[in-house]
């Protein structure tokens, strides 16, 4: 983890809902010359780094939203880093994104991911019961640069029942794993997945909803995955 002992200043960026915020703003406290350590914005953070000075913004793991692309390249611009609040190359990360309805015959980001990540597993879990018609579904990554790149060919999601658990392979040619409840295979190959976005799309509309973790390696210094 970054240490405040770096030649540049460290930030952190947490949501004020969350139930480490009291404990980080206990830790960053407001330095002597008035500068505050604890943000809850993208742009309030980056508002308080200095360009040039090795700056850097750790994020909590439970604060909701990526920055923007202005934002990225501002940061790179000023040569400031960020990464999440205790995370480093090479260790491995948790994002969970809340139960939502399924998408209408598309394909909806779930998840946000800055810089280059190593996915390890990627589970979805069914909360609320799928319709009962052909729909079948699979995961996308969206990069920002390049075309889209299926993580998974389609599994049939007709009817899934509430537990039914979602998973990929690794090998981008096999279709998603489901299961119908209480255990899934781990994921047997890890994938590399850029900037950019992780889809779930669907090929039907259909009423139902599931809740999605994912598990991950940062490969660039600062990589994170959120919830988007």
């Amino acid at each position: 983890m970054f240490g405040k002992e770096n030649n540049g200043k460290v930030f952190v960026l947490a949501s004020s809902s969350e139930s480490a915020y009291f404990t980080l703003a206990s830790i960053y406290t407001t330095d002597p010359d008035g500068v505050a350590r604890l943000y809850t914005s993208w742009a309030s953070a980056i508002a308080a780094t200095v360009a040039g000075r090795g700056d850097k913004i750790l994020v909590s793991k439970g604060f909701p939203t990526a920055p923007t692309l202005a934002q990225l390249a501002t940061m790179d611009t000023n040569g400031v880093v960020s990464a999440q609040l205790g995370g480093q190359v090479g260790s491995h990360w948790t994002t969970s994104r809340a139960s939502s309805s399924l998408p209408a015959t598309t394909a909806t980001p779930y998840f946000t991911v800055t810089g280059k990540v190593k996915i390890l597993n990627i589970i979805g879990e069914v909360t609320t019961v799928f319709q009962a018609q052909a729909n079948a579904v699979k995961l996308i990554a969206n990069p920002t640069v390049g075309a889209d790149v299926d993580l998974c060919a389609t599994v049939e999601g007709n009817a899934a029942a509430v537990g039914s658990l979602f998973t990929i392979t690794g090998t981008l040619a096999n279709a998603m794993i489901k299961t119908v409840s209480g255990a899934v295979p781990s994921q047997a190959s890890p994938v590399i997945v850029t900037a950019g976005t992780i889809d779930f799309s669907t090929a039907a509309t259909s009423t139902g909803a599931t809740k999605w973790t994912v598990i991950y390696e940062p490969i660039d210094q600062g990589a994170m995955v959120i919830a988007a």
